[in-house]
C-alpha cells in the first residue's frame, strides 16, 4: 500500500511538471504588465499568469487565516463561558435546600416584592 501511494504521488508530481512545462511552452510570448503607477518590463506570459495566480492565492490565504483566527478566538471565549456556567450549575446543585415561607403567609410588602398582585382585601 505504501508503494502504491508513493507511486501515485510520483505520477501526480510528474504530471504537474509536464503540464507546467507545456503551459510555459505554449504561453511564452513576452507581455508587459500595466500597474496603476508603473509599467513592468517584458515578462513571459506564463510567468505573469503564475505570479498573478500566486498573489491571488496569497491574498485569499490571508483572508482565510484572519477568519479562522477570529472564529477560533470566539470558540475559545464560548468554551470559557460554558465552563463558567457549568461551574455555577455545579455550585447551585450543591447548595442546601432551605425551607421557604409560602407567599400567602408573607406580609403584604414582601408579597408585592415577590411579584404577587395585590387583591382588594390585601390592600386594606
Amino acid at each position: 500500500m505504501l508503494y502504491l501511494r508513493r507511486g501515485l504521488w510520483l505520477v501526480v508530481f510528474v504530471g504537474a511538471l509536464i503540464g507546467g512545462w507545456k503551459f510555459a511552452d505554449n504561453n511564452s510570448a513576452p507581455v508587459s504588465i500595466d500597474y496603476l503607477i508603473d509599467v513592468s518590463g517584458l515578462l513571459p506570459l506564463w510567468l505573469a499568469l503564475s505570479l498573478s495566480f500566486g498573489a491571488g492565492a496569497a491574498v485569499a490565504s490571508l483572508a482565510l487565516f484572519a477568519r479562522l483566527t477570529r472564529s477560533s478566538l470566539a470558540q475559545r471565549r464560548y468554551r470559557k463561558t460554558v465552563a463558567a456556567l457549568e461551574s455555577e450549575v455545579h455550585q447551585l446543585r450543591n447548595l442546601p435546600v432551605a425551607e421557604t415561607t409560602p407567599v400567602a403567609a408573607m406580609p403584604v410588602p414582601e408579597r408585592v416584592a415577590a411579584g404577587e398582585p395585590l387583591s382588594a382585601e390585601a390592600a386594606h
